[in-house]
């Protein structure tokens, strides 16, 4: 009997051992892989923008080769480490009131581009307020890999509808496609890990891993994961999800632990095709903008003064006024004249825009970054020059710093940076910057330690902090950051935008203060 305890005992802690060996292992790949991945993702980004001159047409091709190579990679390091944490039991939620009409704008903003690139419609419905009890991050998951599988299977010219209702107390969410259908022989297979289905014979691209990932997601959040479909006749992913009561519309969160901010700057689009104003609207709402469409451009000063909106954006070819008319009325009534124009057209005229008082020019198509970039530049002009003291970046990844810090110049900024927690440590003891971006896995002193320093100090409490991050946060961490941070973002998600919508709202609230 004691023979037994004793190899109990030691079968006991040999699994503790390994447990903890796994969850270190999974902590420290999520930070070494997704680091460098997030280099190779930002410089192809910013070659592909042509920042540095023009690209020929193989330079182009050979850029984006390596960018989606990158994602492509990305995404399956984030499945794998998905599953393992699903697995293991080690995969936290945060329960809370989710809006759904949010949730679908931003995923439908996100992966509209692709949808584009094969001419299909992509449609969303769900009735203002209508709220669900979940993660919210993980909820926007799962609408990922259900849409964007929908987007991969569908033909060109076809259709994807995300639609949401309420019905006894739950939340239905149905991803609708007209993709070829998936027969019953593979219907119970398809939610398998590295069970891949296979198109015309083909099987398609990845790990197999995503509606496995999908469905334990769903479960976890205390619903089902369904599926309806016939060859031909394309196929339908449902789950309910408890629903929630909102008291009022909330502005759509841009990150994960959104700066503390009173309103969200508000955006006047001037656009009589309501295809055009609505893809503008899901940009902009996305990144936590107030819009508000305008589609009688004879009546747009009238409507400016009226709503003295942050920025416009102007379609010029409109009826029955067009956008020079409403250009040249803007730019000459005192009442709307300081209002930041954007011309958003498929007339290439830069030069007489210009001319006319325009702020900024976009010929379309338009990339939503392209857009987001340009609303920034106007609202930072309006809100005063940027700040003179610097954004401090403290990263000790070379790439990712050079990477932030040309983000940040190109918008104007003054930026300091440190690639270590005690030089951070140093340079805020000296000099007072106007934001950090800091990071969490820092040589000789952590991100964690300098945050709780800097909140503990008179000095230093209300200092602006932003955390950009690849380590794998435990609940209590996030609660810890969600308390004392204005910001948390992931490397291993799209940031960029984010961070400077965010940015730029931190420094026009402080602009009073610091004027």
């Amino acid at each position: 009997m004691r023979k037994a305890n004793k190899a109990l005992v030691r079968a006991k802690e040999e699994a503790e051992r390994a447990s903890r060996f796994k969850d270190q292992f999974l902590s420290t790949m999520s930070h070494e892989l997704r680091t460098p991945l997030n280099s190779v993702l930002g410089f192809s980004a910013l070659l592909a923008e042509e920042r540095y001159g023009t690209l020929n047409e193989r330079q182009a091709r050979y850029v984006s080769h390596i960018h989606n190579g990158g994602q492509h990679l990305l995404n399956l390091i984030n499945d794998i480490l998905d599953l393992s944490k699903i697995e293991a039991g080690r995969l936290e939620l945060a329960i809370e009131n989710v809006l759904v009409p949010t949730a679908f704008a931003e995923v439908t903003s996100t992966l509209r581009s692709l949808a584009e690139k094969k001419s299909q419609t992509l449609s969303q419905f769900a009735a203002t307020g209508l709220a669900i009890r979940a993660d919210s991050t993980r909820f926007k998951q799962v609408l990922m890999n259900l849409v964007g599988n929908a987007i991969k299977f569908s033909p060109a010219g076809g259709r994807i509808e995300l639609v949401a209702h309420k019905t006894d107390g739950q939340v239905r969410v149905e991803v609708h496609d007209t993709g070829p259908g998936i027969p019953p022989e593979e219907q119970k297979r398809i939610f398998d890990a590295f069970y891949r289905f296979s198109q015309s014979g083909e099987a398609t691209e990845g790990t197999g891993l995503g509606l496995a990932i999908t469905r334990r997601l769903v479960e976890l959040q205390g619903g089902q994961l369904g599926l309806q479909s016939q060859p031909g006749q394309g196929s339908c992913f449902f789950f309910s999800l408890p629903a929630a009561t909102v008291l009022r519309q909330a502005s759509p969160r841009i990150s994960e632990a959104g700066a503390k901010s009173e309103e969200p700057p508000r955006v006047l689009v001037i656009e009589d095709d309501p295809v055009a104003g609505q893809l503008i609207q899901t940009h902009l709402t996305a990144s936590g903008y107030e819009v508000v469409l305008c589609n009688q451009p004879d009546r747009a000063a009238e409507i400016v003064a009226e709503l003295q909106p942050d920025a416009i954006t102007v379609d010029l070819l409109m009826k029955p006024a067009n956008g020079w008319e409403v250009l040249l009325q803007l730019k000459n009534d005192a009442r709307t004249a300081s209002v930041p124009i954007i011309v958003v057209t498929i007339v290439d005229h830069p030069g007489m825009g210009a001319a006319l008082g325009a702020d900024e020019y976009l010929v379309k198509p338009v990339q939503r970054s392209t857009l987001l970039a340009a609303v920034q530049r106007c609202l930072v002009r309006r809100g005063g020059a940027p700040p003179k003291r610097p954004i401090l970046v403290i990263e000790d990844d070379t790439p990712t710093r050079e990477i932030i810090t040309e983000l940040l110049t190109e918008q104007g900024y003054a930026v300091a940076t440190a690639a270590d927690g005690a030089e951070a440590r140093a340079q805020v003891a000296t000099s007072l910057p106007e934001l950090v971006i800091l990071d969490l896995l820092l040589p000789r002193v952590s991100g964690f330690e300098l945050l709780a320093e800097w909140r503990a100090s008179p000095r230093t409490a209300d200092l602006p902090v932003f955390i950009l991050t690849s380590k794998d946060l435990t609940r209590e961490e996030e609660i810890r950051l969600r308390a004392h941070a204005e910001l948390l973002l992931r490397k291993e998600q799209p940031w960029q935008q984010d961070l400077l919508s965010q940015l730029q709202r931190a420094v026009t609230q402080k602009a009073p203060e610091t004027a």
